[in-house]
């Protein structure tokens, strides 16, 4: 009978912030166990927090072999690799250090707001082998913060916030950034004229969220995939280049799927060029549908295999901002909830703060505003770039410019 196992160590240090101020310590140090047993094409499952007993989730697995789950797929194996992403992570006394320090020059300059919510830190640690040969490691740790800012006395439950996310953490540059954001929370400025407008997006997580699931293999075989019936068709801009991605520098996440597949190279291009190339699929998906597999399985330490979503990311294509918007006036989103896209790809939502930018600087608050257009033309004749982003924000992200409709 062959087995797999999987192990979380998760060991996380949170402080709580509430008016302006550290009010609280939170530490948790926990592992979570999976075990998986394979006979006769059948899979049980068993799982548990805390460290227990291999031999006992195993026993526990192989009694879940009653409940008849199917799985005939061969077992990765005779691969070992390590990888750890952050070999120093930041200690807790340094967590309460940075935090100290910006919540006092906050209270000292930046009076007229109050900031709440947290700052951590997380490392952990996810191991996954089997009886086949397979021993895989994956290690990293972050440094997150993540402030709400208030204006005292203001009407709304929140007005922005202040983030970062990172393996490292610069406070001079964390500060050279966040001046500037703090001043233009100060000034409040107008919408430039027109109805299109350059829009910039530090995270657009719509957008990202509709490629899942249009290149969902499993959606793009029964049809409901929005690129049903285009593989091998020109879909979007020349410089659109979508991919399946591997490498936990960009992604925090392991290296390899909840099966134990590597993406190879890290990176495995889905739209190439504007053009469909592919689908992403687990071990199921490309045996039901007769598609190729690119390891992308997702699930819970102590569950099945599913294909659900993949790490996708549009790679860099453009440099230079300012150069893109050639003199013209852009929005930076900052939030934008409660928006969505549809089935057939139109995207609307409202914006509930964001930013004047010159492709450089931030130069003032903008009034809430909504945006408007649909995926062929946000990736099409609307398509500014995917650059670097350019502010201190997080570790290995990008910013995405669109032309979009601006509706008031």
């Amino acid at each position: 009978m062959k087995k797999e196992f999987i192990t979380v160590f998760e060991k996380e240090t949170v402080l709580r912030i509430q008016g302006c101020k550290i009010e609280a310590i939170r530490s948790k140090d926990i592992v979570k166990k999976g075990v998986r047993v394979f006979k006769d094409g059948m899979i049980g499952i068993s799982g548990a927090v805390g460290d227990v007993a291999d031999d006992l989730l195993v026993e526990r697995a192989m009694e879940n072999l009653a409940t008849n789950i199917k799985y005939d797929y061969p077992l990765q194996g005779n691969h070992v690799e390590s990888r750890n992403y952050n070999p120093a992570p930041i200690t807790a006394k340094e967590l309460i250090e940075h935090t100290e320090a910006i919540l006092k020059e906050l209270r000292e300059n930046y009076t007229e707001f109050d900031f709440f919510e947290n700052t951590g830190i997380r490392e952990w640690k996810v191991q996954m082998r089997n009886t086949e040969g397979l021993d895989l490691t994956y290690e990293d740790a972050l440094f997150s913060l993540s402030l709400i800012l208030k204006e005292k006395g203001g009407p709304n439950v929140f007005d922005g916030f202040l983030a970062y996310q990172g393996r490292t953490f610069d406070r001079e540059a964390f500060w050279h950034q966040n001046r500037e954001i703090l001043n233009a929370y100060r000034t409040k400025v107008s919408l430039p004229e027109g109805d299109r407008l350059p829009v910039f997006m530090l995270d657009f997580e719509s957008l990202t969220g509709i490629l899942g699931r249009s290149l969902n293999g499993e959606n793009y075989a029964t049809g409901s995939s929005l690129f049903k019936g285009k593989l091998g068709e020109k879909l979007f801009d020349d410089r659109v280049n979508v991919y399946q991605w591997g490498d936990s520098k960009a992604k925090f996440e392991p290296f390899f799927d909840r099966e134990g597949c590597l993406t190879e190279g890290d990176k495995l291009p889905l739209i190439k060029n504007g053009k469909l190339e592919s689908v992403f699929t687990d071990k199921r998906a490309a045996k039901l549908y007769d598609l190729p597999h690119t390891g992308a399985a997702s699930g819970e330490y102590d569950g099945m295999p599913t294909l659900t979503s993949a790490a996708l990311r549009l790679d860099v294509d453009s440099v230079n901002i300012q150069e893109a918007l050639n003199g013209q006036l852009a929005v930076l989103v900052v939030i934008a909830a409660g928006g969505e896209f549809t089935t057939d790809g139109s995207f609307a939502s409202p914006v509930q703060v964001a930013f004047l930018f010159d492709g450089k600087n931030i130069l003032g608050k903008l009034p809430e505003f909504g945006i408007r257009s649909d995926l062929y033309k946000l990736l099409g004749e609307d398509y500014i770039g995917t650059f670097e982003n350019p502010l201190y924000f997080a570790d290995e992200s990008v910013m995405h410019g669109h032309y979009m409709e601006i509706t008031k």
